[in-house]
């Protein structure tokens, strides 16, 4: 019975197959072909040679680097930080009786809305000038600091590196707040998953709550917190129109085009913007093949790690 119901479920998966082949598979697999094209030219399709040449000079290029810099900061750095913030708010509204669903609603207003918007916002409340953030500090006192890099910050090497550091915090607590939302509606939920009759047990044993939270709350959230894990960190490696939105286009020191807050996307983006110039199509090519490779292995490296840690009930 099932054999003979096989042929005709492969048909109707078809169109499913032909849209994925289009669109998913035939581009992958073009984007690896031209990322080894030597000086590719986009309009007429000529190249010079196949070699690793892109490769070798995006892993050279100082632009490139800041860019895996800034991404890594947001995946590796950013990524937990907001994970464990989730955790404490999805905690704290678990164990709220009343107005839950007010406040699961407040929490998810983030997600809908516009990530363009969000982070031109936040440019404006750490604004240089007339921020929010620069007017609480001074009813404290503190003058104003210089969150996001002005013009002449590229003068000085040094006031580069100090705002540098500044533009990281900034990105921090975008990211914290971006984040938020989801990863908090998505710990709830599987907060609300466990079963109860377990806390019950507990609490009959007069068991501490920081050892229920440690044997019974978290490995039971396990799923959970590898599933937010592994999305977030592949989520924090297409970064690019927050950024740009929050920070723009700044460069770095005299003498230097490095982009201060650009992403590996934003790179690969940069690169496509001169696809008439030769070359420049395949070195977009060769970066968004390294990203892929990245994103991959990052995401088989944590299945490996986390698959004896993850407890599936």
């Amino acid at each position: 019975m099932l054999k003979r119901k096989d042929p005709q479920a492969y048909l109707y998966l078809l169109p499913a197959f032909v849209l994925m082949g289009i669109f998913v598979i035939y581009p992958l697999i073009n984007t690896v072909i031209t990322s080894f094209k030597e000086g590719y030219r986009f309009l007429t399709g000529t190249y010079l040679r196949f070699s690793i040449k892109n490769y070798v000079d995006i892993i050279k290029n100082k632009t490139f680097i800041r860019a895996f810099m800034n991404t890594a900061f947001i995946a590796f750095i950013c990524v937990p930080a907001s994970m464990l913030t989730a955790l404490c708010a999805a905690l704290l509204i678990n164990s709220i009786k009343r107005l839950k669903g007010v406040f699961m609603t407040v929490f998810y207003l983030p997600q809908v809305t516009n990530v363009i918007a969000a982070g031109m916002v936040f440019a404006l409340l750490f604004n240089n000038n007339f921020g929010f953030v620069n007017l609480v500090l001074g009813w404290f006192g503190i003058e104003p600091v210089q969150w996001i890099s002005g013009v002449g910050i590229a003068a000085s090497k040094t006031l580069y590196n100090q705002s540098y550091l500044r533009c990281l915090f900034v990105l921090f607590v975008y990211q914290i707040w971006s984040g938020l939302s989801l990863k908090t509606l998505l710990f709830l939920g599987g907060l609300q998953n466990i079963n109860k009759q377990l806390y019950q047990a507990a609490d009959i044993d007069g068991t501490r709550k920081w050892k229920v939270f440690s044997k019974i709350t978290l490995p039971l959230l396990s799923p959970t917190t590898f599933y937010v894990f592994i999305t977030s960190v592949i989520t924090a490696f297409k970064a690019y129109s927050a950024v740009i939105s929050l920070f723009g286009l700044e460069y770095g020191p005299a003498g230097d085009n490095t982009k201060m807050m650009i992403t590996m996307v934003g790179y690969i983006m940069d690169s496509l913007g001169t696809y008439l110039t030769a070359g420049a199509v395949s070195k977009a090519s060769a970066a968004a093949v390294i990203l892929f490779v990245i994103i991959a292995g990052l995401t088989a490296i944590q299945m490996k790690i986390t698959s004896k840690k993850v407890h599936y009930r």
